[in-house]
Formats: C-alpha cells, sequence, structure tokens
C-alpha cells in the first residue's frame, strides 16, 4: 500500500473525531502510543510490538492529516536532502 492511500484512508475513517479533538489533544494520543510501543520494545514483546508500530503509525498520519501534511511529499523532501543522508 502506498503512504498517500494509507493516509487518505485514516483520513477518510478518522478525521472527522480526531480534528475535533484538536491536534494537542491528538497529539497526546500519539505520544502514549509512541509510549507503549517503546514498553513492548524494552520487554521484548514483538507480537506486541507489532501491533504498536502500526498504532503509532496510525496517528502519525493522523497528526499530519489535521496539519494539512502530504506525508509522501514529507518524505521524498526528506530524502532528497543530503544533511539526512548516512556519512560513507
Amino acid at each position: 500500500m502506498e503512504i498517500s492511500t494509507l493516509q487518505q484512508l485514516v483520513k477518510d475513517r478518522y478525521f472527522e473525531t480526531d480534528n475535533a479533538r484538536g491536534i494537542y489533544h491528538t497529539a497526546l494520543w500519539f505520544h502514549e502510543e509512541v509510549g507503549e510501543l517503546s514498553s513492548a520494545i524494552a520487554k521484548g514483546d514483538k507480537e506486541n510490538a507489532k501491533e504498536e508500530f502500526a498504532d503509532v503509525l496510525m496517528w502519525l498520519l493522523t497528526l499530519a492529516n489535521i496539519m494539512e501534511i502530504n506525508m509522501e511529499d514529507a518524505i521524498a523532501a526528506y530524502l532528497k536532502d543530503q544533511r539526512k543522508m548516512p556519512s560513507k
């Protein structure tokens, strides 16, 4: 699945309620999911981490939608930035 397709799916399903909640409270949900992912990683719980990775991605896309940021464009710009590329 392409990132733009997934971002649109997230927008179609969740935008109304997430936007009504606001960026601040939505960001708090995102941080909670990152914490749950960190906990699963620390415990070595791969199955739970798999679920939490997906949760983090969905909330990240939700935040991007609220801020009207196209993640494919953001990632393309990131990859073009030589300062972000690993040193050889």
